[in-house]
């Protein structure tokens, strides 16, 4: 293992708790995968990290205090053991549930997340050098959550959808069936980078039962529809889902039909441009007590260039227009870097000249923990609006 000194404003980042340090402040090169003993100018040992030049960091798997003299199954296998015990707290751990286990540096193993699907953990390498790691990682979340098997993605830049993966253990269904809180829901473990259940809006869907019984809901940018499942089940009069993918469609309808709702008009899918849907439910004066926005930050999907930063605002603007006086506009973010959500649905109600009133802001559940030192991990931005 190679020995590296750390400049001084890395090593206050990490006396401070900091776990990803930022590669750019180290002068040395470095490949990725590679393990190094982290030291100070005096040669004392500060921790043991694995070098991700691909994202620029420098992922700290410990510290001198924690007493490991490498990274392997043993560093490992105890940051899951402690991670697990978090989820136990919880309840979260089932025989069919589906719940995140790992969470990166908030779970001390920086650079990695783990959904559990019932029997099969999905575990994320945010790096190419981090998937040999991430399949040792594997073996020790199968075993301390004693499950069958585990699929290992690389989550690095680029498409969704070719995505390389390894496993360990027994390979999964191509599909199959997990629950939240006893919801059941369908999941595809081997499919692209997502499985189809965001784990990180758990406590959203058991919160909207709050606001949904009765409502006229429109969810915008619905994907496998479990947010609009989450309505359905509250009492909604109606629910109106839209997608620009047929196939998450036809996903969404599956995830119907797993809670008891068949095909009934009270339930729409609509496959589409959300900008275009709402111009024309505008034009039809179409009304919605409830309207749910979660796109991604960035799209080209139907032709359409999509950047949130720039477009969020005109896109509030439209939606409040299907909004009549007292309904609920649910607003969600996935990028610390936007800044605060309610600034940017402020200039959208402006824009459309409405006016509202913060209900409730939300973030990430608390199997999602983030490091203090590391404020810009809490990605998640969720703002309820009640308009005026």
């Amino acid at each position: 293992m190679r020995t590296l000194v750390v400049p001084a404003s890395a090593l206050t980042f990490i006396n401070g708790g900091g776990r990803d340090v930022d590669a750019t402040r180290i002068s040395e090169s470095m490949f990725g995968g590679e393990h190094i003993q982290l030291v100070d100018d005096g040669g004392n040992e500060v921790a043991l990290a694995i070098a991700d030049p691909e994202n620029l960091r420098l992922r700290v798997m410990a510290t001198a205090a924690d007493g490991f003299a490498k990274i392997d199954g043993a560093l490992l296998g105890w940051r899951v053991e402690r991670a697990l015990k978090l989820r136990v707290k919880l309840g979260l751990p089932g025989p069919d549930h589906a719940y995140r286990l790992v969470h990166g540096a908030g779970d001390g193993l920086p650079g990695f997340g783990c959904d559990v699907l019932g029997k099969t953990a999905v575990v994320y390498a945010y790096g190419d050098g981090l998937r040999a790691v991430g399949r040792q990682l594997a073996e020790a979340i199968v075993g301390f959550a004693k499950l069958d098997g585990a699929v290992v993605k690389l989550r690095a830049r680029g498409s969704a959808d070719d995505v390389a993966q390894d496993i360990v253990g027994k390979s999964p269904e191509e599909q199959h069936v997990v629950t939240e809180h006893g919801v059941p829901f369908e999941v595809h473990p081997l499919a692209g980078l997502n499985h189809g259940l965001f784990t990180d809006m758990r406590e959203q869907r058991l919160g909207l039962a709050r606001f949904a019984s009765g409502a006229r809901v429109l969810n915008l940018f619905s994907y496998t529809g479990a947010l609009s499942v989450a309505c359905a089940r509250a009492g909604a009069a109606t629910v109106t889902s839209v997608d620009t993918s047929p196939g998450v469609q036809a996903w969404a309808q599956s995830n119907f039909g797993r809670s008891g709702f068949g095909a009934d008009a009270r339930w729409k899918f609509e496959t589409g441009d959300a900008v275009r849907f709402l111009q024309r439910a505008a034009k039809d004066k179409e009304q919605y007590d409830l309207v749910l926005i979660d796109p991604p930050s960035t799209s080209s999907a139907a032709g359409r260039s999509w950047a949130l930063g720039r477009d969020y605002p005109d896109l509030i603007a439209k939606a409040v227009e299907v909004v009549p006086t007292d309904g609920l506009l649910w607003i969600a973010s996935n990028t610390y870097d936007l800044g605060p959500l309610a600034k940017l649905v402020h200039k959208g109600l402006r824009q459309a000249g409405r006016h509202g009133v913060i209900l409730e802001q939300a973030g990430l559940p608390p199997e999602y923990p983030t490091l203090a030192a590391q404020f810009a991990d809490r990605y998640l931005q969720i703002v309820m609006l009640r308009l005026l």
